[in-house]
């Protein structure tokens, strides 16, 4: 079966393939770095962290880049509220995301890219915009010309300008269209800022993660991931930057997650109904927390609940205890019966993996494989070789039962 994966500007399933070589340029936004980061991080970042370990599974070279927004408002406010200096702050939850990823064995990416490390390629992604046309600078403030995009508005969210519900400019706004937003910011006294040819000031969120990833990955990526809480206004307005400085389109798939849900609502630190990742782990550690998270596939949305820590670590006791069944395998031992339902449990997995990545069904593959196993008092060799194998491949694309791989 052929790898396909949900695009949502296509909506719908599309073939997986590469443009010339078998290499992968992914882009994942990152958090911005104001609070310890929820379980909604933990969900989209392992969900994110399987899909390139599946692809480098099969044979592709990933190139997996993500940002930290460390220059936002917010950012500021708080760093002033506990007397810091704004970058020392989220360098402070730069180092605590990096730590929580750690646990739940995210890989790390191939380039952290930091905003305030990175203005020079932010000022000329607004320099390009201004020459294209699609940007103005009034009074120190850039804003791009939303409405002068032919291809990119809505691409995610497929709606038309029509249908957006906006208020009228106030009088006297600088701003020549109300869907018209800012790419480039006066600064503050009391808020960082850097030289600019518009003024000192700082970057807008949508394009600093365009100059980034452009620095890294080139004018297009294969895959740009995030949040669906991202697609509008920020993915979409990614792609028109990449429209008025390109001229093509900015991404060849676009992926986005569902919500892990708290009563309902969207887990969130804005709203302030968030667990953070390290409660979690204090109490479940990072295996238990990550299998819980794949247990669902990465598009839906999934209701927050405790009990499931303690079903999958019991679930994983089984796991664990199925491998050393395998490992402690012997010639002429009763199990060969168990032959039948491992092929059919790697027939399922991979099946699985390769619809858009379903990790659902596939952890629900090696649990109706893990049950048989429990069935059986001895596993002969031929039988634990082939589990082994099984469960090895499992734990390389999931990133847990990291044993099935050890001696």
């Amino acid at each position: 079966m052929a790898l396909k994966t949900y695009d949502t500007r296509t909506r719908r399933k599309e073939p997986f393939s590469t443009v010339g070589d078998r290499e992968v340029r992914m882009y994942v936004c990152g958090p911005t770095v104001y609070d310890y980061s929820h379980l909604g991080h933990a969900r989209s970042y392992v969900e994110f962290d399987v899909i390139r370990r599946y692809l480098e599974f099969r044979g592709h070279r990933v190139r997996y880049v993500q940002n930290f927004t460390d220059v936002e408002e917010v950012i500021t406010k708080r760093a002033q509220a506990a007397g810091m200096d704004p970058l020392s702050y989220a360098e402070k939850f730069m180092r605590a995301y990096l730590e929580d990823m750690d646990a739940l064995n995210v890989r790390r990416a191939d380039t952290y890219a930091r905003v305030s490390e990175h203005i020079p390629e932010i000022v000329g992604s607004v320099k390009a915009v201004i020459a294209s046309g699609f940007g103005y600078a009034v009074d120190g403030d850039v804003y791009f010309r939303t409405r002068r995009t032919k291809h990119s508005f809505g691409i995610l969210t497929h709606q038309k300008f029509d249908d957006i519900v906006v208020d009228p400019l106030p009088p006297g706004s600088v701003r020549e269209d109300p869907l018209d937003f800012a790419i480039w910011k006066r600064s503050r006294e009391d808020e960082p800022g850097w030289d600019s040819p518009w003024g000192r000031g700082r970057p807008g969120w949508h394009v600093e993660c365009f100059a980034m990833a452009s620095k890294y990955l080139g004018p297009q990526v294969d895959i740009h991931g995030g949040g669906k809480d991202l697609k509008f206004p920020h993915h979409e307005s990614e792609a028109m930057i990449c429209e008025a400085v390109h001229g093509t389109d900015w991404a060849r798939y676009w992926m986005h997650n569902g919500f892990l849900m708290l009563k309902q609502e969207k887990m969130s630190k804005s709203l302030g109904n968030f667990v953070t990742i390290r409660e979690v782990l204090s109490k479940w550690g990072g295996e238990v927390v990550r299998f819980c998270v794949l247990k669902e596939q990465y598009r839906k949305d999934v209701e927050y609940d405790a009990d499931c820590f303690q079903i999958t670590k019991d679930e994983l006791d089984s796991i664990h205890g199925a491998i050393a069944k395998a490992k402690r395998a012997s010639t002429g031992a009763d199990g060969d019966e168990l032959l039948p339902a491992v092929e059919r449990a790697r027939v399922k997995f991979f099946e699985a993996m390769d619809d858009d990545f379903n990790t659902r069904e596939a952890v629900y593959a090696i649990l109706e494989l893990t049950e048989a196993v429990a069935e059986v008092p001895f596993v002969a060799k031929e039988t634990g070789r082939k589990l082994l194998g099984l469960y090895g491949d499992a734990s390389r694309i999931l990133g847990v039962f990291e044993d099935a791989r050890a001696p």
